[in-house]
């Protein structure tokens, strides 16, 4: 029987659109004289009023539109009222879709539902999946109101910044929430390997950087920490191109939890079967706690350039703000630190007379405890990296150019929604995220 009423099927629908197409060729040989960009905005226009005519004439026929719905709840099983037909506006990329299908509602769920709509893959607001994520995406680059004048001016789809901004933290939630998952079961008691994440690459090297930003909240700022964590071999890191594949985590909550993530993903990239794992970043202590809990047969290097910074605060203790022997002062500590030369430096800064002695021990208390770390010739010979540029970049083009612009104050689940996007977005994994979400996309609350 569904064999035999196809042809018939498509016949009605080619009926139904062949006048709007007849009407597209009309207008086209009419605008022979005008200009590309006539020609392609009108096409633009009247090709999506086409394709939401055609989708629409074949939706209506779909048998789910018209068949009765059951009288059980898919959800709970129990027992449900039949609405009969009720109206519903498909949003799309094209626009908007009007359309007619049989509903039910369980009293129970206080829930209604449509059998189309679940085929469809719509959520209840009608957003189709690939709306919704087209929504993410440009809430995710750019700030939510000119996200939405970008949509219209891309798609002719017009919406409110609010629905960018309710869709793109949603969204990101949900992300969010999976990744919290997946860390409580590689992390749980008794974890076997199978609870980790499949392995991406597979190289001699892989390097995790780690560092802190501010970003503004709306009970004052809050510290996001940010992970750079890539895969590579050591001829990659003198190599102009390619560039280095970097992975990025952003978490803005607890140290713990974003030590977990920053651990799966450097077991992604291979770290559990590395020959080397390389870890840096500056000063904090919370950096190398996480270091030494995760990653304790890593090497462990103290960015230079962070420390070198230091060297600038402790010659301005030592001899006074705006001193000239300030700088060849750092500057000659600073080649002797890069010489290794940190136990030698710490001796000769042990028997000086500085001017600021309270602000010079406690850049002395820095390279004590962060002399293990800076080894730096060795690093350096064997190759390493010895600076965290990566992860200071990441605190710009990940997290900085979009939450951290004029104004923004942020709620803590919102900001932690758009930048898990971000991480996911600028690490090369968001089709393949969005390609595992079965629709409709669940957008967390």
């Amino acid at each position: 029987m569904a064999e035999d009423s196809t042809p018939g099927a498509a016949e009605a629908v080619l009926a139904t659109v062949l006048a709007e197409c007849r009407q597209l060729a009309a207008w086209v040989v009419a605008q022979r004289g005008a200009d590309l960009r006539t020609l392609e905005a009108g096409l633009l226009e009247r090709g999506h009023a086409l394709l939401r005519g055609l989708l629409g004439a074949v939706l209506a026929g779909a048998p789910a539109a018209a068949a009765p719905v059951p009288a059980v709840c898919p959800a709970c099983g129990g027992p449900a009222e039949r609405l009969g037909a009720r109206a519903k506006t498909l949003h799309l990329t094209l626009g908007d879709v009007p359309l007619a299908r049989q509903c039910g509602y369980c009293p129970a769920c206080r829930q209604t539902w449509a059998p189309l709509d679940r085929q469809l893959g719509v959520d209840q607001s009608g957003r189709s999946p690939r709306l919704v994520e087209a929504i993410a995406l440009l809430g995710t680059e750019l700030p939510f109101a000119p996200a939405a004048d970008r949509l219209a001016q891309l798609c002719g789809v017009r919406v409110g910044a609010s629905q960018v901004q309710a869709v793109t933290e949603a969204a990101g939630r949900t992300l969010a929430a999976q990744q919290a998952a997946e860390a409580a079961r590689a992390f749980a008691p008794g974890a076997r390997p199978p609870a980790l994440p499949p392995v991406e690459r597979a190289t001699p090297w892989v390097i995790v950087a780690l560092d802190g930003v501010l970003v503004p909240h709306q009970d004052g700022h809050r510290e996001v920490r940010t992970g750079a964590v890539a895969a590579v071999r050591p001829q990659d890191l003198a190599a102009a191109w390619p560039p280095v594949p970097w992975r990025y985590v952003v978490h803005p909550g607890d140290v713990a939890t974003f030590g977990q993530f920053l651990c799966l993903e450097a077991h992604r990239q291979g770290g559990g079967q590395a020959v080397r794992v390389i870890v840096l970043g500056d000063g904090a202590h919370w950096i190398w706690h996480l270091a030494a809990e995760h990653f304790p047969d890593a090497v462990h290097i103290v960015d230079y350039w962070h420390a070198n910074e230091h060297l600038w605060a402790a010659g301005r203790a030592l001899f006074g703000e705006g001193d000239a022997r300030v700088a060849p002062w750092v500057a000659a500590a600073g080649k002797r630190l890069r010489e290794g030369a940190v136990q030698d430096l710490l001796a000769a800064w042990g028997e000086a007379t500085p001017k600021q002695a309270e602000a010079f021990a406690a850049e002395l208390t820095y390279f004590q405890n962060q002399a293990p770390r800076m080894a730096y010739d060795q690093y350096e010979a064997a190759g390493y990296p010895i600076g965290s540029g990566a992860v200071e970049s990441a605190n710009r083009h990940v997290v900085g150019v979009r939450v951290k612009q004029a104004g923004m104050r942020w709620t803590a689940p919102g900001v932690a929604g758009v930048l898990a996007l971000r991480a996911l977005l600028r690490s090369a994994r968001w089709d393949q995220w969005w390609a595992t979400q079965s629709p409709p996309v669940p957008l967390a609350a």
